[in-house]
């Protein structure tokens, strides 16, 4: 990584309460906060976060500021920052629905989804880069897309990035209105490391598959990496890619 990248990171945490014994969140929480330590993103959009999660991702993880909007459960797509090397300008939060009401239920989704938004300026080299930690509908096919064009909608012209989990696969309908506009980091990176699929299981027989990604603008994307941990402290992987000015 060199000194003027910017490393971002997207993960999709799994919420805590889905799971027993080892793969309880309890038992995961220190796994995920290493693998963020390990490769310390100077950004990160997380998915699937309960507030009882982000408090316990602050405890362990006390180089990281985050911007969080919760809705009436809790912080679902928090944005953690390195507050040594960037500065938020902005937030933002909607929801995944018309007009980007919150708390609703969007078209023929199965959740109210909220999108969490921050612009950031990199104190190192006077950059901006607005930042949205999305989590597309796992059901709805209708909400993935209007999801998708509406993050698009909210999204201010200059530098850009919009992370998270799409619950879709390259060549769908939400994968193709993003890349009208944005970049996928995969195909763009100059080098790119780790397994193709992010969303992997506990390392059992799931359908292994990409849904994660990190859709850039305005940047070149020299390093796409998604991490393989084991044990696996969640059923996606991190997914990062080292940015540099376009």
């Amino acid at each position: 990584m060199s000194a003027d990248s910017l490393r971002l990171g997207t993960y999709n945490v799994r919420y805590s309460g889905l799971d027993e014994g080892a793969l309880a969140w309890e038992q995961r929480r220190e796994g995920v906060a290493a693998a963020l330590r390990e490769h310390r993103p100077d950004a990160v959009a997380l998915q699937e976060c309960w507030m009882g999660q982000l408090d316990d991702l602050r405890e362990r993880l006390p180089g990281y500021d985050w911007v969080a909007h919760p809705d009436d459960v809790g912080a679902h797509t928090p944005i953690g920052y390195r507050p040594e090397r960037l500065t938020v300008a902005d937030t933002t939060a909607f929801g995944l629905a018309p007009g980007g009401q919150r708390g609703v239920l969007g078209w023929d989704a199965a959740l109210p989804r909220t999108v969490t938004g921050a612009t950031l300026l990199d104190d190192r080299t006077d950059r901006r880069l607005t930042l949205l930690s999305v989590h597309l509908d796992h059901r709805g096919e209708r909400a993935r897309l209007e999801g998708a064009r509406l993050a698009l909608e909210r999204l201010p012209d200059g530098p850009a990035a919009v992370a998270g989990d799409c619950n879709c696969e390259p060549g769908s309908d939400p994968y193709r209105a993003l890349t009208a506009e944005l970049d996928d980091a995969r195909p763009a990176a100059a080098r790119r490391v780790g397994p193709e699929a992010t969303y992997a299981g506990f390392g059992d027989d799931a359908d292994r598959r990409r849904i994660d990604y990190l859709f850039v603008r305005g940047v070149e994307v020299a390093v796409y990496r998604t991490v393989d941990a084991d044990p696996p402290p969640s059923d996606h992987r991190l997914v990062l890619a080292d940015l540099l000015a376009g």
